[in-house]
């Protein structure tokens, strides 16, 4: 059986990145994978700028001032210039008056008639954004091989942009196999399950903008069958995955199909839940992962390693392909772990005074969904490694936030 760590990077480094890119509207690429980096058009700030309503001041040594005018924000300035002894009221983000050496907060003031006075010291350029503090021009402004987040949308129309280069989504077509798996239309009878997989998995893959998921269906324990369906998805798919047929079963046909349709490595990981995982590609190009029948083992090697390759197919940078690990301290204890294989355990966590705890919630059969949607987490443990209540340990965020 191969480690997860071990097995982790080899399939990353076997896959590549996707090179087809597209042209999107700002307003359309939220969610996106950015392919190619984007520098900054415009100083930010543009311009020196007020952080704050109040009064732009000449001349620190003295308590009060003439008000000569007042400048709000999209006002010119460029012709205003400030003498020792004169003040301007401004506005937040209103552009800063030649020869101002500090902004007063208008709390900080008293007004009488023409003139604004102060009590307090004054610090030079207090309260003043100033030219290309935040960004200069010529800098990168967004990584390429990074997502589109709503800030990212935010900054880039700060600049200007309009449009970006992204890479194109990737086609993603998904199975279920099993002649005991029943679609949610069909009525319930003697020997057949409901498939639960494929619309879980549905519905988590469908979160992501750069794949486009086709509900392939429930495909029957059945060669030909398997064989026809996986031949005519692969030729518009970039990946397809099927839940179920990775183990070595008789009826587990899919193996069989893709080692005659293309190339398949068939691991036994290391790990619990997941140990059947199966990945390769038909016609050296549309990447193909197996994953195991039971709901949580599927779910988590969809987490552990479907997904990071994925993510690093569609054209994220390998970084943010790989899953997200946190660090927590151990709620519990394991003093005799027997346990050959790396446990990946579903888990809570909590927040305390003494910071973030984590422990096993109740269910944790490879086939109990339900420590899935209780949990938080998956809590890793070593295989033959005892847990002691209090130390620190990985876990790994699960895909309730995208």
């Amino acid at each position: 059986m191969r480690d997860y760590y071990e097995a982790l990077e080899e399939l990353l480094s076997k896959t590549q990145t996707t090179h087809q890119t597209e042209d999107r509207s700002l307003e359309e690429a939220e969610g996106y994978i950015l392919a190619e980096a984007l520098t900054v058009n415009y100083d930010a700030p543009m311009f020196d700028n007020s952080a704050m309503d109040g009064y732009a001041v000449c001349d620190l040594n003295r308590t009060e001032w003439e008000i000569i005018g007042v400048v709000a924000a999209g006002d010119d300035v460029t012709a205003t210039r400030l003498e020792p002894g004169q003040a301007v009221r401004i506005f937040t983000g209103a552009g800063i008056p030649a020869n101002t050496d500090s902004v007063v907060p208008q709390e900080n003031t008293t007004v009488t008639d023409s003139r604004v006075s102060v009590e307090q010291a004054l610090k030079p350029s207090a309260n003043i954004r100033r030219q290309g503090e935040e960004l200069k021009k010529g800098d990168v402004l967004v990584s390429s091989h990074t997502v589109i987040s709503p800030a990212a949308i935010g900054l880039l129309a700060s600049q200007g942009y309009a449009s970006v280069s992204c890479f194109k989504p990737l086609t993603l077509t998904l199975f279920s196999t099993g002649d005991e798996l029943l679609s949610l239309t069909e009525p319930l009878t003697p020997g057949k399950i409901y498939d639960s997989n494929r619309p879980m998995l549905l519905s988590w893959l469908k979160h992501y903008a750069y794949l486009k998921v086709v509900n392939g269906g429930v495909l029957p324990d059945d060669y030909d069958t398997i064989k026809q369906a996986l031949h005519q998805a692969a030729a518009n798919a970039d990946i397809i995955i099927c839940s179920g047929g990775a183990s070595v079963g008789d009826k587990d046909y899919v193996k069989q199909v893709l080692d005659e349709l293309g190339t398949l490595e068939h691991w036994k990981l290391a790990i619990k839940p997941g140990k059947p995982f199966a990945w390769g590609n038909i016609n050296n190009r549309c990447k193909v992962f197996l994953l195991p029948g039971n709901p949580v083992a599927s779910y988590a090697t969809t987490l552990l390693m479907t997904l990071p390759a994925i993510k690093y197919l569609a054209g994220l940078s390998i970084e943010k392909a790989r899953p997200q690990k946190w660090k927590a301290q151990a709620d519990f204890s394991i003093p005799n772990n027997k346990q050959g294989r790396r446990d990946f355990l579903r888990g809570t966590l909590s927040m305390t005074e003494t910071g973030v705890w984590a422990a096993p919630v109740k269910g944790q059969g490879s086939h109990m969904l339900s420590g899935c949607v209780n949990a938080d987490v998956l809590i890793e443990v070593p295989a033959h490694t005892n847990v002691e209540h209090g130390q620190w340990i990985d876990v790994y965020p699960l895909s309730h936030s995208f």
